[in-house]
């Protein structure tokens, strides 16, 4: 997604923009952003002419039928989902090409055939739901033939759109449920036919349509569809001017301001990377403007979109899953996560400040700050947002909350003209709005062969099993293992495939050790969205070192430790669910630990950038490091230790200074 441009931004680069070395500055990193953005997100085809008013047409329609489905309509869960698949499959073999060699101006005249094959087998489901359900499980050749199409073309899109990681595990997980019996003896199982893995796939809500499908139509695709109508009547752009306006003034202000802007502006975009080159095209020029270093800023771009998916009340696609899969509200999901992703942006806020003091950064000038009257008179463009929450904490459902607040950002667009919506300009934001969905309709369907083998081979227990061996029956080693093997995955695989996946091998095992299953879901979740910002792949760092002009790995590793709380956080809320807002009963300890909590979180980064009030020493750095987790454990004894040991070593840098002060003044 891409942001129009605003009066008050265009205004900041033209502050930025007072000689021509400034100005070719700006245009380098507008340029570097668009390229990340084109190489990273844009693999589509760019059409023009019929083709793309044939493709907008598709997609409008689509947006309509979600949106008929979360209001009046009434539909059956069967209908609905093979709908809104039948028209992702036509969307994908649409838009994009099958190879990086195809044309990327029109479409090749075997896609238009494809798109058709992927409504038909789609439509069959619609056409014969009765007549299916009265055959109770009776394959007939037609079935047969067009659940093997479906199968086919399903991978063919997961192929083009989510790349070949996801798409080999999907085959392989095909062929371990049809030729099981060939598989090593501690995940063998007898093996099915062909006929009863098209027929639990097909024409059940086992497999491909089955919950994380049932997710993408009923939730996932309104908020996305949402994001893309505040996106398109300039609610990014207001989020972005109102953290500039907030802390622009400040010490090291635009990299606070990114912070903000990153974590406000991934309640609606949904994208780590789409996060970074859209907020990076403003922030990290300002950034480098005021004096940090180039991997610094895209390191901070980097670090907090990411953790926009895990800023509630959005979250990422995955979070939608949690709450079915748990039977949870999803305000439930919100809750309990609220707190570790306040740890994460405030643990990165106070690295930025870290930086500033170190290198003794200011602010940004006056002039170049917009106008606290200017701005707040968008803050009507915050009024869909706040209908969410209110809405699903009345007690209604997500698609209800995500209906109602598409339907009150049109309304509210009208208060003025500048973000006023037209009859064109909806056309357009409802059809970007479902080429954005489709990456993670894809994802959600061919998760659904995953889903569909495990349930047919029973290889969810095995699996299981096997986790609690490799972990010799002891948590610790689990979660570490589970840590490692979600990271590893999600270098090839979306959030959401990635948390499925591994949340069906491990979370049993986790929650059999006396875990909650909400600590153990978010376990899962949370190192699925922290694969975009680890080595060797992490494409939010790579955008961020793109748009900053930046080498990829000081970029990558900065960025690794601005978010290190990203992989504490959920071993802490494991042993500690405390932590989870709404999953244990209040107590007054509670307070205490939230305290600590902020208080280790700082310690620590003083440990991990190596500076308190000067330069610390390594082994400094090594105690602050040991303090600051000391002090994040839920635990008073250890938390008091941690402070007492922090306290000695403020102490020490302390009188170090005044002594270094002294040589100075007498040199």
């Amino acid at each position: 997604m891409k942001l129009p441009e605003s009066r008050g931004q265009k205004g900041i680069f033209d502050r930025l923009s007072g000689n021509s070395k400034k100005e070719a500055d700006s245009a380098t990193d507008a340029s570097a952003a668009g390229k990340v953005s084109d190489a990273l997100m844009d693999s589509k085809r760019t059409l023009a002419g019929a083709s793309l008013l044939l493709l907008n047409l598709i997609c409008f329609s689509m947006a309509l039928f979600q949106l008929y489905i979360a209001g009046p309509g009434n539909v059956l869960a069967n209908i609905s989902r093979a709908i809104h698949l039948g028209y992702g499959m036509c969307i994908v073999f649409l838009l994009y090409p099958a190879s990086k060699g195809g044309s990327r101006q029109r479409i090749a005249w075997f896609d238009f055939i494809l798109a058709a094959a992927g409504i038909a087998v789609n439509l069959y489901i619609v056409l014969n739901f009765e007549q299916l359900n009265m055959r109770a499980g009776l394959v007939t050749q037609v079935d047969f033939y067009l659940g093997l199409l479906l199968v086919l073309l399903l991978v063919e899109c997961a192929r083009r759109v989510v790349g070949p990681v996801l798409t080999g595990i999907a085959v392989f997980f095909l062929l371990y449920t049809v030729y099981g019996q060939y598989f090593p003896e501690a995940v063998a199982h007898r093996g099915v036919s062909w006929t009863h893995l098209i027929r639990h796939m097909y024409l059940t809500l086992e497999g491909v349509y089955g919950i994380a499908l049932g997710v993408s139509t009923d939730f996932i695709f309104l908020f996305i569809l949402m994001g893309a109508i505040l996106t398109h009547m300039g609610s990014g752009e207001f989020l972005i001017d109102l953290a500039i306006c907030a802390f622009g003034r400040q010490r090291g202000g635009p990299a606070k301001a990114a912070v903000v802007s990153s974590a406000m502006f991934g309640v609606i975009s949904g994208s780590s990377v789409a996060n970074v080159c859209t907020t990076g095209t403003f922030t990290i020029p300002l950034m480098k403007k005021t004096g940090y270093r180039p991997f610094f800023a895209g390191s901070v771009e980097a670090a907090a979109s990411v953790g926009g998916q895990i800023m509630p009340p959005v979250m990422g696609a995955a979070a939608f899953i949690i709450a079915e899969t748990l039977k949870q509200p999803y305000l439930m999901v919100c809750a309990a996560a609220a707190f570790p992703a306040l740890l994460y942006f405030a643990g990165i806020f106070f690295a930025v400040h870290q930086e500033a003091v170190r290198s003794n950064l200011q602010g940004l000038p006056p002039e170049d700050i917009p106008k606290f009257r200017h701005v707040v008179k968008r803050a009507y463009l915050l009024i869909p947002l706040a209908l969410i929450i209110l809405i699903m904490a009345l007690g209604f459902s997500p698609s209800y909350a995500a209906l109602i607040s598409i339907l009150s950002a049109i309304v509210v667009s009208w208060l003025r003209k500048e973000t006023r919506y037209t009859p064109k300009k909806l056309f357009f934001a409802f059809a970007d709005g479902a080429k954005s969905a489709i990456e993670v309709l894809l994802a959600c369907a061919v998760v659904g062969f995953i889903i569909g083998s495990f349930t047919l081979s029973g290889m969810g227990l095995r699996l299981a099993s096997l986790v609690l061996d490799i972990g010799g029956g002891h948590l610790l080693p689990t979660l570490i293992f589970t840590a490692l093997a979600s990271m590893v995955l999600g270098m090839g695989v979306p959030t959401t495939a990635n948390y499925v996946m591994i949340s069906m091998i491990t979370a049993p095992a986790i929650v059999s050790m006396g875990v909650l299953p909400m600590s153990a879901h978010l376990f899962c979740f949370y190192f699925g969205i922290v694969s975009d910002l680890t080595p060797p792949v992490a494409l939010a760092s790579l955008a961020g070192a793109g748009v900053a002009g930046a080498k990829f790995w000081p970029t990558a590793i900065n960025a690794s430790k601005l978010g290190i709380m990203a992989y504490l956080a959920p071993f802490f809320f494991v042993y500690h669910p405390m932590l989870l807002i709404g999953q244990m009963p209040f107590e007054p300890m509670f307070l205490l630990t939230i305290l600590f909590s902020f208080t280790g979180l700082m310690i620590l980064s003083c440990g991990v950038f190596g500076f308190v009030l000067i330069e610390a020493t390594w082994y400094e750095r090594i105690l602050l490091i040991v303090a600051g987790l000391l002090t994040l454990l839920p635990e008073l004894i250890t938390s008091f230790v941690g402070v007492g040991l922090f306290g000695a070593i403020y102490i020490l840098q302390r009188l170090r200074r005044q002594r270094q002060k002294l040589r100075a003044s007498v040199a």
